[in-house]
């Protein structure tokens, strides 16, 4: 499922100083970096693994135990509550420890987690409280993964090839997401969840064996004497001061709210509705990746052409209306309907294909590597933590309208999350020097 994602001064660029343009940097391939392709493989791993996961999970719970629309709510707020809990604290941490250990520990501890549960699963004593507390592991351990990750790679690559880093890393997902989620429907539908989840295991484990082999040494963090309340608050308040930052936050914050109600929702309605439910799913999910792929490809070109902030405007505008669109159209779980659907997230994932790679890029250039992994944290508390929101609801929606109110309701908050950006100093914006 799509969500949203070397150091001047915040805020602005010391003397002499000047970033270089996103086309420009595009030009430099970080591909020459043996230690960026080892984290390439280790994100390509992972991300396969979750692909897999992110059907499997909800298939484990309706089909393998019967849970219910609300009993599934909880399994997604308890994936998606460590971005509201814990989220600052963890991006504390990680400006205060080397990322490299970190990014194995979460790894490790996910694979162990994942296959324990396929294997109470496969043995009959996975229960649905088992199956939340799991998750709730399992979404901290995406936190520590996620902010580590962040702040990681710009210490793995220069500065110059950090923007060709982001989109082979976004391209890469996008391609992924076309094969991995039809492919992960198949797997649920033939071999069964659990299966699957063994399948997401491993998938960590290899991560974990890429990442112990990346030699990138790392500057070790300054001791501070200010507490971790101080040091978290410290990254809330820098991103409330970047006019950017804070606008792409905001967008992405109302995005991921509305896009948890329309995919628990639809996952709900296809699942159960469906003959072949978990592979129906995965092929809708697909037509995103693909579009994904598609956006990723485009992104450098669409800039050098029409500038930062127009082309990243338009590809909102495009990404976040479509799925809203479709959902209008298609108000059953019909073959048509379904064509319908996925055909809005298609056009939806070209949108956010172009946008996302760009996004990550200047929130890495325009944070300064002692404050990355904090106001990282933030943007993630405020984005990710939505999501654990948008389940409880959508929970509740879908058990009291049904499945095509609800989706309404998600895909509404969708389109109407590109106004922060458009509202901002965005539009002006012609290259990634405009950022300040």
């Amino acid at each position: 499922m799509l969500h949203h994602n070397r150091p001047a001064q915040f805020g602005g660029c010391p003397p002499g100083a000047r970033l270089i343009t996103f086309v420009a940097m595009t030009k430099v391939t970080a591909w020459s970096s043996r230690d960026f392709r080892r984290i390439w493989g280790a994100t390509t791993a992972s991300a396969l693994g979750n692909e897999v996961g992110e059907l499997a999970l909800p298939v484990l719970a309706l089909v393998w135990l019967g849970a219910s629309a609300e009993e599934l709510s909880w399994v997604r707020v308890a994936t998606f509550l460590p971005y509201l809990a814990l989220t600052l604290w963890i991006g504390v941490l990680v400006d205060r420890h080397p990322r490299r250990p970190l990014l194995i520990g979460a790894e490790a501890v996910s694979a162990c987690v994942l296959l324990t549960m396929a294997g109470l699963a496969l043995v009959g004593s996975l229960t649905i409280p088992m199956l939340i507390a799991a998750a709730a592991v399992l979404g901290s351990m995406a936190v520590l993964h996620m902010l580590a990750d962040f702040s990681f790679v710009p210490l793995v690559v220069s500065r110059e090839q950090l923007a060709d880093a982001n989109a082979r890393i976004t391209a890469t997902q996008s391609a992924i997401g076309i094969g991995g989620s039809g492919v992960g429907g198949a797997l649920v539908q033939w071999l069964s969840a659990p299966f699957a989840v063994v399948l997401n295991g491993i998938g960590r484990f290899v991560a974990v064996a890429l990442i112990c082999r990346v030699r990138t040494p790392e500057p070790t963090p300054e001791p501070s004497t200010d507490s971790t309340v101080r040091q978290a608050s410290e990254g809330l308040a820098a991103l409330a001061r970047h006019r950017v930052v804070r606008s792409l936050a905001a967008e992405a914050t109302a995005w991921n709210l509305g896009n948890e109600i329309l995919m628990l929702a639809l996952t709900v309605a296809v699942v159960q509705g469906h003959p072949s439910g978990p592979l129906a799913l995965g092929v809708i999910l697909m037509a995103g990746g693909i579009g994904a792929f598609l956006g990723a490809s485009l992104s450098a070109q669409l800039t050098a052409t029409f500038g930062y902030g127009r082309s990243l405007i338009a590809a909102m505008a495009l990404g976040n209306t479509a799925p809203l669109l479709g959902v209008l159209l298609a108000s059953d779980t019909s073959t048509r309907s379904l064509v319908v659907l996925g055909v809005a997230l298609l056009a939806s994932g070209v949108g956010v294909g172009v946008a996302n790679s760009q996004a990550v890029t200047v929130r890495q250039l325009t944070v300064p590597e002692p404050l990355r992994g904090r106001v990282n944290a933030a943007y993630r508390m405020l984005s990710w933590g939505a999501l654990a929101i948008g389940a409880l609801l959508a929970g509740s929606l879908v058990t009291t309208w049904s499945w095509w109110p609800a989706a309404i309701v998600g895909a509404t908050l969708m389109a109407a999350s590109t106004l922060p950006v458009a509202l901002s100093p965005v539009r002006g914006m012609r290259d990634l020097a405009d950022p300040s």
